[in-house]
């Protein structure tokens, strides 16, 4: 079988009952550039919380599945997300990043556009005409769910207010509303992992009691994680708080989104791929502005927490990776702990293979 034919067994598999992918899926150019084409460029992905962006001006650059975007406050008030490349000769308009743009003007040769991505003009250009509407900048589609950022380089996916109706049900309980004050920069790091892995990893709590037995096992344990419902398009996953009678859910929208939803804190972990063997990680968090937690603190200042068990994450992801260098070896049964992770194996076999995914499973409803 080919590294596409193995795959395709994988994430046709019954999320209750799944298997692990194939090693080849973690590490080969031919699985990794259909995820970038049908996943990355073709699905939403989450970018940053829309109010980490609220004055006119404010960006935050970036790829998408190797496009070049750039997520910008208009002066009307409008996010919007452009291309970040020059109609001229395709030289990257702004770093990546975040930052404050007082004009759009490439680096190169000038060629300037206003915020809405249209020309406004080149120098130097002696008795060629430059046609306006041919050389203004693409726009992406872009949506806002739960106060985040998520852009769609193709424009056909579908919308997320459709696609995520179950989830938002579910989660409405919290109070979405209450979440509007952002915490934390747009600080990524790069994993030496593939993002498969880095996904898995973030949205299954049968790792915890192992991998983070002295940062989050003490909060929400491995024994007492549950499942609450999904399909190919998200899920979601929950645990109580220890010591309380509160519980968390993790949020899952794959391809990018990982999201852990307490009473106080709506953070999560932004996936961006830049090679078969290597992962842009971004975390983002709003927050009550109300919630004494997070009243006095910097709120730029990293969550001492966050970073330690994401530490853990990272080298626990890129560990797994060395194993998938092996040609001699195989993945093999999902425990019931896993059944998310086999709802994302569905969503690759939906999207890159044109499969029918199973249907919604639920399984319980929790107050927070």
């Amino acid at each position: 079988m080919t590294e596409m034919e193995q795959l395709l067994a994988a994430t046709t598999a019954n999320p209750a009952a799944g298997v692990a992918l194939p090693f080849s899926a973690y590490r080969e150019p031919e699985v990794f550039e259909c995820e970038m084409e049908r996943a990355f460029r073709g699905d939403w992905v989450a970018v940053c919380p829309a109010a980490q962006l609220p004055e006119a001006g404010d960006y935050v650059a970036l790829s998408i599945g190797g496009e070049p975007v750039v997520v910008l406050r208009g002066r009307d008030g409008a996010l919007r997300a452009l291309s970040n490349v020059c109609r001229h000769r395709g030289t990257p308009i702004l770093d990546e990043g975040c930052g404050r743009a007082g004009s759009l003007v490439c680096p190169y040769h000038a060629w300037a556009y206003a915020d809405d991505g249209s020309f406004r003009g080149a120098p130097h250009t002696g008795n060629i005409e430059i046609d306006p509407v041919r050389h203004a900048l693409p726009r992406f589609a872009l949506e806002v769910w739960c106060g985040v950022v998520f852009v769609n380089v193709d424009g056909r996916a579908e919308p997320l207010a459709e696609r995520l109706g179950d989830v938002a049900r579910a989660i409405e309980v919290f109070g979405m509303e209450r979440y509007d004050t952002a915490i934390g920069a747009f600080a990524p790091e790069v994993w030496r992992a593939n993002w498969k892995l880095i996904y898995e990893n973030g949205v299954e709590s049968y790792h915890l009691f192992k991998v983070h037995k002295d940062t989050l096992e003490p909060v929400t344990s491995t024994r007492r994680a549950f499942y609450v419902l999904g399909d190919a398009r998200a899920a979601i996953t929950g645990g109580p708080i220890e010591g309380g009678t509160e519980h968390q859910f993790v949020v899952a929208v794959p391809p990018s989104f990982v999201a852990t939803l307490t009473r106080d804190l709506f953070g999560w972990i932004a996936i961006h791929p830049e090679a078969p063997d290597r992962t842009r990680v971004v975390t983002g968090a709003l927050v009550p502005r109300d919630v004494a937690r997070w009243a006095d603190r910097d709120r730029d200042a990293p969550d001492p927490l966050t970073q330690a068990f994401l530490e853990e994450d990272r080298l626990m992801c890129e560990r797994g990776q060395q194993g998938m260098q092996s040609r001699h070896s195989r993945g093999g049964q999902l425990v019931e702990l896993e059944r998310i992770v086999g709802d994302f194996h569905q969503y690759l076999g939906a999207r890159l293979f044109d499969q029918a995914p199973a249907p919604v499973h639920r399984e319980r409803g929790v107050q927070p």
